[in-house]
């Protein structure tokens, strides 16, 4: 024997989190940003996914980490557009964290857990509790509605301007340390240096930047860009950047729609939207985590909540003055946009303010410092 110790596995980190047309894209895009810094500090991320419709899992594979997939069962999808819970939830969540904790125990014989990590809508303290138990590891919950317990050791809430203790009074365990506000997740490392050449807009709208994630909800991608190029008519100095994910039902109508539109470009699979922000004077778009994103490079946006839980924070952000929302209601829609970017042209100042209030929310990101002491703290030796 050689006498020289076999160098020391990094501690892994399960990242339990789901993508599709009915759940969204912005879970997963939070948790590759997470699965990239927590690799940067020392940690081994793998994620755990179930194969859904339109789900985004190559984009998790591309960046060269490990993907655990559950097997189908539609009985165990869940949706962003039904949030309610039931004791079939709660049901359907033991039984998730069952099927992850015997698909981890397959695939990684013998590799313990040292905290799994969950952000998903419907995945609260029934998954937690038990796959906590299996696996013997400490539990990361990402989760800014307040709606049901979660066991976990560490909640991070991105919601702004709340009082945590209120917010969460029993729905925590008593020793759940809990880290709020937008600032305490990673974006993509490109918004770091993207922010080192980001400015207060000028007031002058001459670009727009249309990108609502990876939920299609009532066609709205394809209305946007179809009630923007009857405005843009009327504005010839303005260009359009259109970015969408390449499983977007409606690319194909999309590619007609544009044909003969050269100012108005689409993008389709950008990983990085950072340079289109920096590029943009104003954004269209919903919620999710490109509420932050775009307040980071000091981008304001006409924003419309595509669920029920994006509707508070966009609420709050409009309350900043740093976004104008609007609602998704049949035709309305299409006249209150239109309505919203002439009234932006009239007023270049209340475009300067909003792009400041953006850079002001944003301002003391990151603060990843605490969570991440606990967890380097707390890792199976």
């Amino acid at each position: 024997m050689s006498g020289i110790a076999e160098p020391a596995l990094p501690p892994t980190i399960v990242i339990r989190v789901d993508s599709g047309y009915q759940i969204g894209f912005g879970h997963v895009r939070r948790c590759l940003y997470l699965a990239i810094f927590l690799k940067e500090n020392g940690f081994r991320p793998v994620f755990i996914c179930r194969k859904l419709a339109g789900d985004i899992s190559h984009v998790i594979d591309r960046a060269g980490f490990d993907i655990i997939f559950l097997p189908e069962n539609e009985s165990l999808a869940f949706s962003v557009f039904n949030v309610d819970f039931s004791s079939a939830s709660f049901d359907k969540m033991a039984r998730d964290a069952k099927d992850s904790a015997i698909s981890f125990a397959e695939e990684y014989p013998g590799v313990k857990i040292a905290w799994a990590v969950t952000d998903h809508l419907l995945i609260r303290a029934p998954w937690q509790t038990l796959f906590a138990k299996e696996m013997g590891c400490k539990i990361l919950a990402i989760d800014g509605q307040a709606d049901a317990a979660h066991y976990a050791n560490i909640l991070l809430d991105p919601q702004i301007h709340e009082t945590s203790e209120a917010k969460w009074a029993g729905l925590l365990p008593g020793s759940c340390v809990v880290f709020s506000g937008p600032s305490c997740l990673p974006l993509a490392p490109a918004f770091e240096v993207a922010r080192n050449s980001a400015v207060v807009r000028t007031g002058s709208l001459t670009r727009v930047l249309v990108c609502f994630g990876g939920t299609d909800t009532e066609d709205i991608v394809y209305r946007t860009v179809r009630i923007l190029l009857t405005w843009v008519k009327q504005n010839v100095k303005v260009g359009v950047d259109v970015a969408v994910p390449m499983n977007l039902l409606s690319i194909e109508r999309l590619k007609e729609l544009l044909a003969d539109h050269p100012w108005c470009q689409l993008h389709v699979g950008l990983d990085d939207l950072s340079s289109l922000m920096l590029a943009a004077d104003i954004a269209i778009g919903g919620g999710g985590i490109m509420l932050w994103e775009r307040c980071v490079l000091g981008l304001p946006a006409i924003v419309v909540p595509l669920a029920q839980n994006q509707e508070k924070p966009i609420a709050r952000l409009e309350n900043q003055g740093a976004v104008v929302s609007l609602k998704l209601q049949d035709d309305k829609y299409e006249l209150e946009l239109i309505k919203a970017l002439c009234e932006l042209v009239e007023n270049p100042t209340a475009l300067r303010i909003m792009s400041k209030n953006a850079f002001r929310i944003m301002s003391d990101w990151p603060e990843t410092n605490g969570w991440l002491r606990i967890m380097k703290g707390n890792t199976h030796e």
